[in-house]
């Protein structure tokens, strides 16, 4: 009867494995059950526990455990310890087993949760962005690749280290009470894996009053004739003839010519001449033709016009004629100026192909756009026309500037309001960015507090060191230097550099140095790459860095870029030569501004300004920053100032005030 009976347990045992069913007691029995427990995380044991109202000997029980529909081969025992394999599986045990009432019993176990890799505690970390400004609203930022934000965070502002009261959200607006002090924030946590932490920011730069934003100026506007040219049987054309002969006088005007062109591509000239009792071309007192960025005088090819103009930008021209000694055989004469600067050394004569027509003076000054046959783009703008009775300029013939006129008013004579003559053909009022240059004004020099870095000592150098609170796995750094000619007592020449490193400041083992010499610059061990940018001694530099460790290791190096002055000093990131690359492989810990070396005494100092470290590279997130603007001049920076933020292995560094 036992053999028959361990027979139908394995038969029921085989078709478990093959059913998800679990076969019911038999008649009379009192079914069994069969409960799982313990996590159901990879490393963790599962056991089962097996109940039963007749009575049973846990001795006679078969266990056979399965991940989802599959056997577990061996795992036959009343625990389970789950393995890698069991991943995204879960869990059932199966167990056979004679009550003691001699009934034969299986039964199935409910299935565990889904097995989940186990989680690794990450520390989380908090930075602030936002503008150290009074005003400003700082944001707490918290990264936990834990994950966080299914339970509460309780934030904690702090200014200079003490509590700030009612200061527990994740933003903070700065008043005027934190000028001149420096902001943190904590936060206290538990992350979605409920790992407890707690975990405390950079502090932010020192809070200053916010600069005025300067107002970009208002490009100034005015109205000026624009001659066009869409005929096909005359030029466009502005004439003016005066009511009388000048003899001898001066004509001043401002013009700006577009890049004149026709359909098939042929450039085309703009001109302004003056004419005595004719018009006609050859017979001009003076002609000067205006090319697409460059000028000549008609049928003067002894003279050479060596002023140019970038086409669309205003232009200033001043002409002179004097005909009081002309005849039908002696020329007038004539100056051309353009932008201040005279075309010729001395007057020279007018070559009109007939004297006669221009011996008493000019009667008709022309501005004229391309020919009587083309089609042109583009257009010439004339402005503040004055025509003067007298070479020295005092007294006034004519002058138009057409700000008297509405926009879009024709020049032709169909406006009885125009003064101009018959022959003006295309000639309009239009508005333009105002044709009178800005006075320049030399800009008041402005004095700024720096870091001002010298070595005076025979056993250690100079030296401005900060380190951060946490490693910064990507990065940008950004600064201002200025380094005189450093040299020693024997005329040698000291670099002064700036360096970043990871966990250990041994010099070989920076993830980048860029040495400054006196006027250039090399990058310690990349003797691969030529630094072309150089500077004057004395005059200040920026200078940005960034770094990538994101996909570095002990044997692969973080990727770092340099920009000095706007321009990159390689196309590509370059690899970091670190000696030893897993001092590196994290990323950036601190930043070491340094000046000659531990044996030298020098002259001369290494100034830095507008330091600012960000947590990642596109400078979005402000680690640390500094202007040193909150300091007293001639404050140290060494660690026997207390509000210094810098490393005990900062020597010789105060804050002064420079002019820059």
């Amino acid at each position: 009867m036992k053999i028959k009976s361990l027979i139908a347990s394995s038969i029921i045992l085989a078709l478990s494995a093959c059913n998800d069913s679990t076969i019911g007691p038999e008649v009379g029995s009192s079914p069994g059950s069969v409960m799982l427990s313990g996590d159901a995380i990879v490393g963790s044991t599962l056991s089962a526990t097996v109940t039963d109202n007749d009575g049973l000997e846990s001795a006679d029980i078969a266990y056979q455990w399965m991940a989802g529909d599959k056997v577990i081969s061996s795992a036959t025992s009343s625990s389970y310890l789950l393995i890698e394999a069991d991943v995204d599986s879960t869990i059932t045990v199966s167990v056979t087993y004679t009550d003691d009432n001699g009934h034969s019993e299986i039964s199935k176990s409910a299935p565990s949760d889904t097995v989940e890799i186990p989680a690794v505690p990450s520390e989380g970390s908090i930075t602030i962005s936002g503008d150290a400004f009074e005003g400003s609203v700082l944001t707490a930022l918290i990264t936990d690749a834990n994950g966080f934000g299914e339970t509460e965070v309780e934030y904690l502002w702090m200014v200079d280290g003490s509590d700030i009261t009612d200061a527990n959200t994740d933003t903070y607006t700065l008043t005027a009470a934190e000028l001149g002090s420096t902001i943190s924030v904590t936060a206290t946590y538990t992350d979605n894996d409920e790992f407890e932490e707690a975990v405390t920011s950079a502090v932010t730069g020192v809070v200053v009053i916010e600069p005025l934003t300067p107002v970009e100026p208002v490009v100034p506007m005015t109205q000026v004739a624009s001659i066009t040219d869409n005929m096909t049987d005359d030029a466009g054309e502005l004439r003016y003839k005066h009511s009388s002969v000048i003899e001898a006088g001066k004509l001043s005007l401002s013009f700006a010519k577009d890049e004149v062109m026709t359909a098939d591509g042929s450039a085309k000239e703009a001109y302004v001449a003056l004419y005595g009792n004719s018009t006609s071309t050859s017979k001009a007192l003076v002609d000067l033709r205006i090319g697409n960025g460059t000028f000549t005088i008609r049928d003067q090819d002894n003279i050479t016009v060596t002023a140019t103009f970038t086409p669309g930008d205003w232009v200033d021209v001043e002409m002179t004629w004097d005909a009081s000694s002309a005849s039908a055989t002696v020329a007038p004469l004539v100056t051309i100026t353009i932008n201040g600067t005279a075309v010729t050394v001395d007057a020279f004569p007018s070559v009109s192909s007939e004297l006669a027509t221009v011996m008493a003076g000019v009667e008709t000054v022309v501005f004229k756009l391309s020919d009587t046959s083309s089609v042109v783009t583009g257009a010439y703008l004339v402005d503040d026309i004055k025509l003067y009775a007298d070479i020295a300029g005092t007294t006034i013939a004519f002058e138009d500037d057409f700000e008297t006129y509405a926009i879009e008013d024709s020049l032709d004579t169909d406006n009885t309001n125009s003064p101009y003559n018959s022959s003006t053909a295309e000639a309009v009022v239009v508005e333009a960015e105002d044709a009178v240059a800005p006075v320049e004004t030399t800009p008041e020099p402005t004095t700024t507090k720096v870091a001002s870095i010298t070595d005076n000592m025979t056993d250690d150098a100079g030296e401005l060191r900060y380190k951060h609170s946490s490693t910064i796995e990507a990065g940008k750094l950004n600064l201002s230097f200025a380094k005189d000619e450093v040299m020693t007592a024997d005329g040698s020449a000291k670099e002064a550099y700036v360096a970043l490193y990871g966990n250990s400041t041994s010099t070989s083992k920076a993830l980048v140095d860029l040495r400054i010499g006196n006027g250039t610059f090399t990058i310690r061990d990349q003797d691969n790459i030529t630094v072309a940018a150089t500077f004057t001694p004395g005059d200040w530099v920026d200078v940005e860095m960034t770094w990538d460790a994101s996909s570095a290791s002990a044997t692969v190096a973080p990727l770092v870029t340099i920009t000095i002055n706007g321009t990159a000093v390689t196309v590509d990131a370059f690899p970091s030569v670190s000696s030893e690359l897993a001092t590196v492989m994290a990323g950036v810990e601190t930043i070491v501004f340094k000046l000659s070396d531990t044996s030298s005494v020098v002259t001369g100092a290494y100034l830095v300004d507008d330091i600012k470290l960000y947590a990642d590279i596109v400078g979005t997130t402000i680690a640390f920053e500094d202007n040193f603007e909150a300091y007293a001049i001639a404050d140290s920076l060494d660690t026997d100032n207390a509000n210094s933020p810098y490393n005990s292995s900062t020597a010789e560094a105060v804050v002064v005030e420079v002019t820059k």
